[in-house]
């Protein structure tokens, strides 16, 4: 979700990118929505936390998924 060469910016949905196996698993409309879902939080996180979004503390990423109840693992 993390293009390399752009800071303060997430991708999400279809536009992702991953290997192989990544890709296929991608490829439905369900995963593109958690995905999403995965980056606002992350967004959220950065700004409450006043971090990079390359610097984000995943601990506190995947509490605030399991707070909103989203199945991340």
């Amino acid at each position: 979700m993390l293009p390399r060469r752009v800071k303060h910016l997430l991708v999400a949905g279809r536009a992702i990118g991953g290997d192989k196996i990544a890709h296929a698993a991608t490829r439905n409309m369900a995963c593109c929505a958690v995905a999403g879902q995965g980056a606002g939080i992350a967004a959220a996180v950065s700004i409450r936390c006043q971090r990079p979004l390359d610097q984000v503390d995943i601990g506190q990423l995947q509490q605030e998924l399991d707070r909103q109840g989203v199945r991340h693992r």
